[in-house]
């Protein structure tokens, strides 16, 4: 029989058992499973790293391969270039001193011209060679005055644009730049037209034959037309401006100088850097835990947002410690000091399927 007097058990409310549980066993999984996690994240992205390597690529600087202006600099910062594209051209002569330089060669054919009169009648023919032999030199001296003038004029419109955009220079001024250029580029064409047509009649009389049957009896005549044949083809010589070509593919990273501006010989005019990297390098410091050898394995842990991790193998390791590259050291976050640091260097392969940057900062952990 039941005694009524005897209650039965209180049932606890759901609320209550929430909030035992809540201060009593949650604390203490949250904690579990933070370290468990953190022992996740240190074993696959937070271990320390063996060393930091920089995805290592190849620049070359495109130098003047003579001293002149530059002329046909139509290249910008970023631009891709092929090996072998022509992107540029350094024209040796100085406009002036050019012009200088004609003005004595037709001088001098004149004074020629000049005493080719008064000759007798045995000698008509062989002067008649002569003659026409200093008036193609003539041509050509006109040809060659006409083709400076022009590089001038053209080197001025090329600097006159980007001025005539910004409002620079009045429309006045930029239409007779392209009119001077126009009409020099027109006399060059019917000078070079002339030049043509004689060349292959002064040629043939200029054989051996043609000269054994028309010797010219005055050898200081004869002397004197070879010699400005020669001052001729040298000025013909430096008035051709020699290419500046693209040793290599990839983008013009820097450019340091522009059209119009002289050059000396050797001077760096631009710069251009591969678009791919080639390796990894990287420096073991001191003290040097273990001594790293080729084939070695080794790991590779990218620094971007979603890490991505590859296998790769050591290629090289140099032979003497050496200093650390400046832009590692800041990405080592090393404290700058007035002695470079030094290191060992180790380089490793590019891992397939990894796309990098060229200049990007990896971790490497060598096993």
């Amino acid at each position: 029989m039941n005694d009524p007097r005897i209650l039965g058990p209180i049932p606890t409310p759901p609320a209550q058992r929430w909030k035992e549980f809540r201060l009593l066993y949650l604390p203490r999984a949250m904690f579990l499973v933070g370290v468990v996690a953190a022992a996740w994240l240190w074993s696959n992205w937070v271990a320390p790293a063996t060393l930091v390597a920089e995805a290592d690529f190849t620049h070359v600087e495109v130098r003047a391969p003579q001293a002149g202006m530059l002329v046909g600099l139509k290249i910008e910062v970023l631009q891709t270039v092929k090996a072998g594209d022509v992107i540029g051209q350094v024209a040796s002569a100085n406009p002036r001193v050019l012009d200088a330089t004609l003005a004595v060669i037709k001088a001098d054919i004149g004074m020629l011209n000049a005493s080719l009169a008064g000759v007798t009648d045995a000698q008509r023919v062989t002067i008649a060679l002569e003659r026409m032999q200093l008036d193609w030199m003539n041509h050509r001296v006109e040809l060659a005055s006409l083709r400076g003038r022009l590089q001038q004029a053209e080197a001025d419109l090329t600097r006159g644009t980007p001025l005539y955009a910004a409002a620079m220079i009045t429309e006045e001024a930029y239409e007779q730049m392209k009119i001077t250029r126009d009409s020099l580029t027109a006399q060059v064409e019917e000078q070079s037209k002339l030049v043509a047509y004689l060349e292959p009649l002064v040629k043939t009389l200029a054989t051996p034959e043609a000269q054994a049957a028309a010797l010219s009896p005055d050898a200081a005549l004869a002397s004197g037309i070879k010699l400005q044949e020669a001052k001729l083809q040298l000025a013909e010589a430096q008035l051709n401006p020699l290419p500046l070509v693209a040793p290599m593919s990839g983008i013009i990273a820097l450019q340091l100088r522009r059209t119009g501006e002289t050059v000396v010989a050797g001077e760096p005019v631009l710069r251009i850097s591969a678009t791919k990297p080639e390796r990894l390098v990287g420096f073991l410091q001191q003290p040097i835990p273990f001594e790293p050898k080729v084939g070695m394995s080794a790991e590779i842990r990218t620094r971007t947002l979603h890490r991505h991790i590859a296998a790769t193998k050591i290629l090289q390791v140099g032979p003497a410690m050496e200093p650390i590259l400046p832009t590692l050291i800041a990405a080592m976050r090393l404290p700058t000091s007035p002695a470079p640091e030094s290191g060992l260097r180790v380089e490793f392969a590019l891992p397939q399927g990894l796309t990098l940057v060229p200049g990007e900062h990896v971790d490497v952990v060598i096993h």
